[in-house]
Parts: C-alpha cells; structure tokens; sequence
C-alpha cells in the first residue's frame, strides 16, 4: 500500500510540529515550581503574574498555575487551556533559555483569547522575553 501526502497537507503537518506544545516546554513538579518562585524574579501586571528564572539550555519551559479561588474546576481547566495556547502561538517569539510560571488572577477568569493573548505579549515585553 503506498501512502501520498499532498503538499497542502505535508504543509499542514510541519506548521503543526513548529507550534507544538510537547512535554519538553512543561514546568510538571511541585519542586520545579518552587524553584522559579524563590530564585526567579517577578513581572506583575493586573491580570496575572510572570515569574522568570534564567536557565542554561535551549529551550523555554512554562507552567500554568490557577489557584482554586478563581472557579470551580472547568473554569480552571479553561484558564490553562486558553494559556497553554497563548504560549504555544507566541512560543518562537521568546527568547530561549527561561523557565516561566504563568499565575493568572481573577480578571483573566471571564477574559476572550484575543485579552490572554494581549496579557502574555505585554508581560513577556516588560520582562523582556521577546526576540527584536
């Protein structure tokens, strides 16, 4: 049986690899959290935070944190959602070499992905994680 891609789909495919978010550009354990938090510095806007710590390596890992006092549980899923997919758009746009931990706030609960989007691009200004 041989197998035909057409070059649209081919095309597809790779765009999907570029803005991937794999399990390499995850902060998972309690521990890696509390590292960011007590060495990194801290980037503060009304919405959410950014906490940001210098690694050695090549790539950016984020993690996601929603406190319980923002929803019930599929609030909270959304949130993390909405933000896994902010920084799977924008993630060749940051400079490489940083740990982040993403806490969102109140406000961002009832936000629309074009607010995320503004909010993430205006924190990773400020600290200055965007590429010129």
């Amino acid at each position: 049986m041989a197998y035909f891609f057409h070059a649209r789909r081919c095309y597809l495919l790779m765009q999907k690899k570029i803005y991937s978010f794999s399990k390499f550009n995850r902060l998972k354990s309690k521990k890696s959290f509390q590292v960011v938090y007590n060495k990194g510095r801290s980037v503060v806007d009304g919405m959410s935070v950014f906490y940001l710590l210098p690694e050695q390596g090549d790539d950016i890992k984020i993690g996601m944190a929603v406190g319980k006092k923002l929803g019930c549980a599929v609030v909270r899923n959304r949130m993390k959602r909405m933000m896994r997919e902010v920084f799977r758009m924008h993630r060749l746009r940051l400079k490489k070499g940083y740990h982040i931990v993403w806490v969102a706030r109140r406000k961002l609960a009832k936000a629309d992905l074009k607010t995320y989007e503004r909010v993430f691009l205006r924190l990773a200004k400020r600290a200055a994680l965007l590429q010129e």
